[in-house]
């Protein structure tokens, strides 16, 4: 059974994640488009940017914490669980570009329903994880 809080933490890290999305694909665009970088180099740029957002505004909406509380050592647990995320990431965005032939824009976005569950799960147990006491 799912608990209640973990539902509603889902909901808000998702809505989050929405929000990334185009917080992403805006950058990987003008990079890509305007600036002529090649879009796998853009998207790890694109995907940082969205990643610093995504950090804290769930340190502070999703998971109710003060910004400053444990900024430097919860921030880096969040972007080792992104660099995996990444990883993931950059393989889908090849291989729906180059492999299928999908626009590199919708690529990305298809790519990104993979990193989803990575992400919530490895933040929500590691990053953000409440301790317990007995």
């Amino acid at each position: 059974m799912i608990k209640k809080e973990n539902l509603q933490e889902f909901i808000k890290y998702a809505l989050i994640g929405f929000s990334g999305i185009f917080v992403n694909l805006f950058f990987l665009y003008i990079l890509t488009q305007f600036l002529h970088v090649y879009y796998l180099i853009s998207e790890i740029f694109a995907f940082s940017i969205a990643t610093m957002s995504n950090f804290t505004m769930n340190k502070l909406w999703t998971f109710r914490e003060r910004l400053n509380d444990q900024f430097v050592s919860k921030g880096s647990k969040f972007f080792i669980v992104a660099g995996a995320a990444l990883i993931v990431n950059i393989f889908f965005l090849w291989f729906f570009t180059e492999v299928t032939g999908i626009y590199y824009i919708l690529s990305q976005i298809l790519s990104s329903a993979f990193t989803l569950l990575t992400n919530f799960s490895g933040n929500k147990l590691w990053t953000f994880r409440k301790r317990q006491f007995i």
